[in-house]
């Protein structure tokens, strides 16, 4: 269902400047017990409070082109309530990477009618925002000061002033997925300064503290990891200056990790505190359950890491950016499809994916996000183009249509397809890719600096232009199936002369394998993995049994895995996964970015061995002709 919204969103009737925390009221009265039912939505983000309870939280992520609306259905009592709303206006240094804004203010549909024509707001004063780090991509540090009204979410305090109306073109969308995870966490460590969690966990908290002084609180991935303080204290920590008396506060946004640390100064006390799980609602359909020890702990890991990745998007990482990465979303679709069935998180990363696409077919590399696209800048706090993960999307494409779960979806985003292809096809230079813009990033190993294979800085190399190949043998399958039969055989036999071309360019007849520049001053396992599964070069794996070349690192392991298991090498198979077991025996939780001297602990493309562990078939097997399964049946 998509709401026509002109006439119920709200606003301050002052400009108010970004960053900030508003607040806005409604206060009525029922006679008999009866229910409280609206819908809502807010730009940036809500959390709704009846009478000073939580009870709810949205609305759902999406984009300026697919803004959601969320739902709340809740009983009320007879007599006086006042039902508030906390909205988020960080503006567009400090809300967090993965958070769109069109328009700051709340919307609210009421079919109840029990609310109060009159919405009353007003700003949250004395409060600071500081930069987070080293969890960059999150809200933003709060400092508490002197002043501040505590008693704001539950309607409270003076300079209440009523709320104006304003005319906004976006749609606003039925939920796309279920309810998050929303479950006590009754089991942790606290010794008055630290708070430790079993596992590793999304959580929201909220605190109740007394007394006057200050109290502190910074947030780590692991209780053993406590990174460098580079930057001034207020970046790291938020920071409560208490008034005496008893105080609540709500955390701003969910966390993520499995340690708290707190400082006090003056008489300040801690004198409760609450932490509710969050994250994607997965119904399993396996039993996690290996005899070998190592598999066993593997399987748990790699179902946590899933579980922590996965929140209203897919994310990369839930402590650093939080954002939905291509490449990451992929393996992501792929593992929690073979443990779960769930084709809804699948269905909106693709749908979200897309509306990041360029004017030019570029995709971005990660949406929804932020920052602006169109502008490359190479460090890791902006948004390059990534080649690669553009040319990934189409592959995406089509594992989800190989399902045939939802043809009507892949028709719809088959022209982004064509795009990107059109777009990569736009810097061929000599019959290859040579220079194609973005940040060329193909795989973490430590002796790759920023991820980039030597001598391949410039947005070439020979795994990006086998990535191209795949990418268009894949988008030629959606074409015959769901498209044009002449597009089909015009990217088949694109893809066959750039074959021809990544062939005759970069194959080394004297090492019998494919170098990753020209010049064949460099070999890895990469560009083998894709040759072997683009064109069937079954000549290469006796040279990756050896396992003499530079290996690929966790998130290329997925494809070095994938060619394993289809050419029986399991010999190969069992010495990579090796050194995943070994993580997991060694008392993580989740699974890193990478194998080693990794910065997070939690990472969602190196939860793939779900993936190999239950399916049973491969992302290169072509387009079945059976019938799409409806969205009635789907969802169920």
């Amino acid at each position: 269902m998509i709401i026509p919204q002109e006439k119920f969103w709200m606003e301050p009737a002052e400009a108010v400047a970004a960053p900030a925390v508003l607040f806005y009221r409604n206060r009525f009265r029922v006679e008999r017990e009866t229910e409280l039912a609206l819908r809502y939505s807010a730009d940036e983000r809500c959390v709704l409070f009846l009478d000073g309870e939580r009870v709810a939280d949205g609305p759902e992520r999406g984009a300026p082109g697919l803004w959601y609306y969320g739902k709340l259905s809740v009983a009320v009592a007879p007599g006086e309530h006042t039902l508030t709303a906390r909205v988020l206006m960080l503006g567009e240094t400090f809300r967090p990477m993965a958070q769109c804004s069109v328009r700051c203010g709340l919307f609210v549909e009421e079919r109840s009618r029990l609310l109060d024509a009159r919405w009353e707001c007003r700003i949250a004063d004395c409060c600071r925002y500081t930069a987070p780090q080293p969890d960059w991509g999150t809200v933003p540090r709060l400092e508490v000061q002197p002043g501040y009204e505590w008693g704001l979410y539950r309607g409270e305090g003076e300079g209440w002033r009523e709320a104006v109306r304003f005319a906004d073109r976006r749609e606003l969308h039925a939920p796309a997925l279920p309810a998050m995870r929303c479950e006590p966490v009754m089991r942790y460590e606290w010794d008055g300064r630290m708070v430790r969690f079993s596992e590793y966990m999304l959580y929201h908290a909220e605190y109740e503290f007394s007394g006057e002084g200050t109290v502190e609180i910074r947030y780590f991935e692991h209780p053993e990891s406590r990174p460098e303080e580079t930057c001034a204290p207020e970046h790291y920590r938020d920071r409560f200056t208490l008034p005496g008396g008893r105080v609540r506060h709500h955390d701003l946004w969910f966390r993520a990790g499995q340690a708290l640390e707190f400082r006090f100064s003056g008489n300040a006390k801690l004198e409760q505190m609450s932490f509710r799980r969050t994250g994607y609602p997965y119904r399993w359909n396996v039993d996690f359950h290996d005899d070998a020890p190592g598999r066993r702990a593997l399987l748990a890991a790699a179902k946590r890491t899933l579980e922590c990745c996965t929140w209203e998007t897919y994310m990369d990482c839930p402590y650093y950016e939080q954002l939905q990465y291509v490449a990451d979303s992929r393996i992501e679709m792929l593992s929690g499809y073979a443990v779960t069935g769930d084709r809804r998180p699948m269905e909106k990363a693709l749908r979200l994916l897309a509306l990041g696409q360029r004017s030019d077919g570029a995709l971005a590399c990660r949406y929804p996000a932020r920052d602006r696209q169109e502008n490359f800048v190479p460090c890791e706090h902006a948004a390059p183009l990534i080649p690669g993960f553009s040319l990934l999307y189409i592959q995406q494409l089509h594992d989800f249509a190989r399902l045939r779960h939802n043809d009507a979806l892949v028709r719809e985003l088959l022209p982004a397809a064509r795009r990107i292809a059109a777009h990569a096809a736009g810097h061929l230079d000599g019959g290859i890719l040579r220079r194609l813009p973005g940040w060329n990033f193909l795989d973490w190993r430590p002796d790759w600096k920023n991820g980039i294979p030597p001598f391949c800085e410039e947005g070439g190399g020979c795994t990006l232009n086998w990535l191209f190949v795949q990418s268009l043998r894949d988008l030629a399958d959606l074409e015959r199936n769901f498209g044009s039969a002449v597009h089909a055989a015009a990217y088949e036999q694109q893809a066959a002369e750039l074959e021809r071309a990544v062939t005759a360019l970069f194959y080394d007849e004297a090492r019998g394998c494919f170098a990753e520049d020209q010049e064949h001053r460099y070999f890895s396992e990469h560009a083998q993995v894709f040759a072997i599964l683009t064109a069937g070069r079954t000549d290469l794996l006796p040279l990756l049994r050896k396992g003499e070349l530079d290996k690929c690192g966790i998130y290329f392991s997925f494809y070095y895995f994938e060619v394993c298991r289809l050419h029986g090498l399991d010999d190969c198979f069992a010495r990579r996964l090796a050194s995943y077991e070994k993580l997991a025996l060694s008392g993580l939780s989740t699974l890193p970015e990478e194998f080693r001297n990794w910065r997070s602990f939690c990472h969602a493309w190196s939860a793939h061995y779900l993936y190999f562990h239950y399916s049973r078939d491969s992302f290169t097997e072509r387009i079945s002709h059976k019938t799409s399964t409806s969205s009635s049946e789907a969802a169920s």
